[in-house]
């Protein structure tokens, strides 16, 4: 499933990278991604391939997709990337179709492509530079960084920043007592999004507590019997391809809030499984669910 190829953790902080310049003076660049591994670029990049959806939609984000020449069957988002050469899916890349488009970077993510693919465009001797944030503080960052290896630093920290003040109004303080959610990201067998994932963190930061952080991995699958245990006020589903709608056999237990109330919410998977600009419109649509469950039971939790 698509999600579990969106599996992150988080890179160094931006500012450790490169220098505050204007994008004339920013190359030669030599920038560290989240491998360790240092990407060196003597000129600004003409052929951009990129492979993964998020990474297709931060280079969108900055203004720079005229030189994409290559992206996954998976980008999208906007339309306009549909629209672009492919070169395979995230987690089997075209090597040969890569080489073909003669790219001077190759934007990857660190655990979405396999390792042995992005060995292979090193030792193409292409450039390929792998980002894997685990939150939002490190989206922010892959932001920036990518806008320094296009050339447009100041477009990259402008496009953070503005994120930023738009998850900040999101957020809903500590002291707000918000229910319990349970963020589904399959429904048959139900598997949920425990710690250090990104739904935790957006239900934390939407004043919510996570029904699934007991349990010691990231994408716990439960049972009937552990869903009545964790008892959900609200349950939000990531809705993508082979994600649907509950079974009855499940709705069917009234003893868990959610389905007795009918708190069964569905957003747009893409946009909670794809670390990128977009996670901060899940914060924005999570924190908007949370609102309108508080107001309808004041007093509880």
């Amino acid at each position: 499933m698509l999600f579990l190829l969106m599996l992150v953790f988080a890179p160094l902080p931006a500012d450790a990278f490169y220098p505050a310049r204007a994008p004339s003076d920013a190359f030669p660049l030599a920038i560290k991604d989240d491998r360790g591994a240092t990407i060196r670029l003597a000129a600004e990049p003409r052929r951009v391939v990129s492979l993964a959806p998020s990474m297709t939609e931060i280079v969108f984000l900055l203004g720079k997709q005229s030189v994409l020449v290559g992206t996954t069957r998976y980008c999208d988002f906007p339309p306009a990337a549909a629209k672009l050469p492919k070169v395979g899916g995230i987690s089997d890349p075209d090597i040969e179709r890569i080489v073909s488009a003669s790219p001077d970077l190759v934007l990857c993510t660190s655990d979405g492509n396999p390792k042995e693919k992005v060995e292979a465009i090193d030792a193409m001797r292409i450039r390929a530079f792998c980002a894997a944030p685990q939150n939002l503080a490190g989206i922010y960052a892959t932001i920036e960084r990518v806008g320094s290896l296009l050339g447009v630093p100041a477009e990259g920290r402008r496009q953070a920043g503005l994120l930023r003040l738009r998850a900040e109004r999101a957020k809903r303080p500590v002291s707000v007592k918000g229910p319990r959610v349970l963020f589904v990201v399959s429904t048959s067998p139900v598997i949920a999004a425990g710690k250090g994932t990104f739904m935790d963190e957006l239900i934390r930061l939407s004043g919510g507590a996570n029904a699934a952080d007991r349990y010691g991995t990231r994408y716990p699958r439960l049972s009937t019997e552990d869903l009545l245990t964790a008892a959900p006020d609200v349950i939000v589903v990531a809705s993508m391809v082979g994600v649907d709608r509950f079974p009855a056999e499940v709705t069917r237990w009234k003893q868990v809030p959610a389905f007795r109330e009918g708190a069964v919410e569905y957003v747009d998977g893409d946009i909670v499984t794809r670390p990128g600009p977009r996670m901060v419109d899940a914060l924005e649509t999570v924190s908007r669910l949370l609102d309108r469950w508080r107001a309808a039971h004041p007093g509880r939790r």
